[in-house]
């Protein structure tokens, strides 16, 4: 909401701003937590994290188990600070749920989201398992945004100069062609 000042009085103006809802229920990364703020700015929208505590309804009295509620808390901790730092503003909502998928679908809709931020690599799990990601992108309406992360792999030296001199022959044979297109490589 801005207010603007018109004549003797103040004028309301209501600034519509899109939401990325942003769910979670096991995993911290700070590097797609990090990429999830920066997209938000970009897009000028509004992140909903949502950490979903998952209870089994059969063991609803137990409830949830300590670690999924530490990490829960540990997300919306790190997405507030990141979102803090970069000036994006944020909606936290931490849900106990057994229905995970109908949990995401209902907020999707209610919070009047833009679209859902699924996180996927090769090499491990991010904010949710693949199976999940699977009935998000054929269960809950509306637009997936699906960011793919690429795995870190720790490279040795011998490793990172191999790939450099590689790198460099193939620049090298890149420019030849440019220089001389009519010419052949045999």
């Amino acid at each position: 909401m801005i207010l603007l000042l018109h004549g003797a009085g103040y004028l309301e103006v209501a600034l519509s701003t899109s939401r990325l809802l942003l769910p979670f229920t096991h995993g911290v990364k700070f590097h797609a937590i990090e990429y999830a703020v920066l997209l938000a700015k970009c897009r000028n929208a509004t992140l909903v994290p949502l950490s979903l505590i998952q209870v089994q309804k059969e063991c609803a009295s137990k409830g949830a188990r300590l670690e999924h509620i530490q990490q829960s808390k540990d997300f919306l901790e790190a997405v507030a600070h990141q979102a803090a730092k970069n000036d994006v503003s944020t909606e936290k909502i931490e849900l106990f749920t057994s229905d995970v998928i109908g949990s995401i679908s209902f907020y999707a809709d209610s919070s009047d989201c833009e679209g859902v931020l699924l996180f996927v690599s090769d090499s491990e799990e991010v904010f949710l398992d693949r199976n999940q990601i699977k009935r998000i992108i054929l269960k809950v309406a509306g637009k997936h945004h699906i960011v793919h992360l690429q795995s870190i792999k720790r490279q040795n030296a011998g490793q990172k100069l191999l790939k450099h001199i590689a790198q460099l022959i193939y620049r090298g044979g890149e420019q030849e062609k440019q220089v001389n297109p009519g010419v052949g490589v045999s």
